[in-house]
């Protein structure tokens, strides 16, 4: 989304206050993978209610066992037995299910990955990298946390990271990297992969020329192109470049102006070849939900979550926003609730044409809470009129798709990881109840929300 020059100058500026203080930084929020107790190795998670995802469907009173973080068997109760040492977890009545995604998040602080897990979220996609010295403040360096996550010293979801938002000039806002020369667009692939990011993100006003230089260079080093598609890059070739992912359906739609920028009568068509090209769509659509009511920002710090935010990220929020409207839409009292209608029909539209779709929230823009908005996303989805099914493949199985590891997680299966959730209610007939958590199995360990909890304090 937009981040406006001026907040984030007055963001900058408080950055060195932050350097006085040393005491808390170097932590960051994150919590360790062990505790001092033995982390049992096998689990059988019994009498459960399993959603596989694939194949799709449920399966009531079976057994699941996890060794070592993967899946070694799946059965009925009553004929799979299990191995010694195993640690029993009984889930009559509940529901187990793949871990779920948020595939366009911020991360600020390392306290937001326990709110991801907490509410059922075992991977994410970090949208925008940042210089190591963010760390000092406490947002995370997103290679080294999610070497840190992989290696098992600190607990958290899998997670994926995009390098900087490459701009052109000028550029929409004062966190991209000004992209104006094909030298500079070369570079700047280079420098995404060598500081281990897995993605390289493109923003609205990059010229087509160097948007042309990006894709070719992103090929030679085969990482993936991601973000906002340009505004100077037509549909069709970011579709062929190829793109991976667009953002906030911003090709479709103006974010600005709120009009359509293809209109509906040639959605279907445009549809139709997003599926065929493999482009997935993250629309984001509980963003616009959260949007802050304009001329009300002083409600942000009514809500009892915002007295958790890291101090920089209050100050953030209540300084970008009215920046965030500097929109060309004359309503803008209006101007969320626009977006939102116009995009959920266009949502609609991408999966009846089997377009690949990815659940995604923003989390961190202003009133996007990490965790909860990812679920509350999967409930728009509903309301647009994507059956419950496909939502939970959606949020599950796409993601695995979209990073490439379909074959080893996104469903229940013997072999995959054990990234699983589970439910005190069944989503299948309901998709409130993917709020119902009760607890996670994350890098191989079973912890329930209250546990969960009890960390975060």
């Amino acid at each position: 989304m937009k981040y406006p020059h001026r907040c984030v100058k007055r963001l900058l500026v408080l950055i060195p206050l932050a350097l006085l203080n040393s005491c808390w930084w170097h932590t960051g929020g994150v919590v360790p993978f062990f505790s001092s107790s033995p982390t049992p190795t096998q689990y059988a998670f019994i009498h459960a209610n399993v959603i596989p995802i694939q194949p799709s469907g449920l399966l009531s009173d079976y057994t699941v066992v996890v060794s070592e973080g993967v899946i070694t068997a799946i059965g009925p109760t009553e004929d799979t037995p299990l191995p010694p040492f195993v640690t029993p977890i009984d889930l009559h009545g509940q529901y187990l299910l793949p871990g779920f995604s948020d595939m366009h998040v911020h991360l600020t602080h390392g306290n937001d990955l326990l709110s991801f897990l907490k509410h059922g979220i075992t991977r994410v996609r970090n949208m925008a990298g940042g210089p190591e010295y963010q760390s000092l403040i406490g947002i995370p360096h997103v290679p080294r946390l999610r070497q840190a996550i992989q290696s098992h010293e600190v607990l958290g979801p899998d997670l994926t990271g995009c390098g900087p938002f490459l701009d052109g000039a000028p550029p929409e806002n004062g966190l991209t990297t000004v992209i104006d020369t094909a030298a500079k667009a070369r570079e700047a692939v280079h420098q995404t992969v060598a500081a281990g990011y897995d993605c390289v993100k493109v923003y609205n006003r990059l010229k087509r020329s160097e948007f042309e230089t990006i894709v070719t260079e992103a090929r030679r080093w085969n990482i993936p192109v991601v973000g906002h598609i340009p505004y100077d890059v037509p549909l069709a070739r970011a579709m062929t470049a190829p793109m991976k992912s667009m953002e906030h359906l911003n090709a479709y739609l103006n974010l600005s102006s709120t009009e359509y920028r293809v209109p509906p009568e040639s959605w279907q068509a445009y549809a139709q070849e997003t599926a065929r090209a493999g482009l997935f769509n993250c629309p984001t659509l509980v963003l616009w939900e959260k949007y802050p009511s304009y001329q009300a920002f002083e409600t942000l710090n009514t809500d009892p979550r915002f007295a958790t935010l890291p101090w920089f990220q209050q100050q953030f929020w209540l300084n970008s926003m009215p920046d965030a409207y500097d929109i060309t839409y004359p309503d803008k009292a209006r101007y969320a609730s626009e977006i939102l209608h116009k995009a959920k029909p266009l949502v609609k539209t991408l999966y009846d044409a089997g377009a690949p779709l990815l659940i995604g929230t923003d989390a961190n823009f202003t009133g996007v809470y990490p965790g909860q908005t990812a679920l509350r996303e999967m409930e728009i989805f509903a309301e647009v009129g994507i059956p419950n099914a496909d939502i939970l493949e959606i949020a599950t199985l796409n993601a695995a798709r979209f990073v490439g590891k379909s074959q080893t997680e996104g469903s229940i299966a013997v072999g995959k990881r054990a990234q699983l959730v589970v439910l005190k209610e069944n989503p299948l007939t309901h998709i409130q109840a993917v709020h119902s958590t009760v607890g996670v199995m994350v890098q191989g360990q079973w912890l329930t929300l209250a546990e969960l909890e009890s960390l975060s304090q």
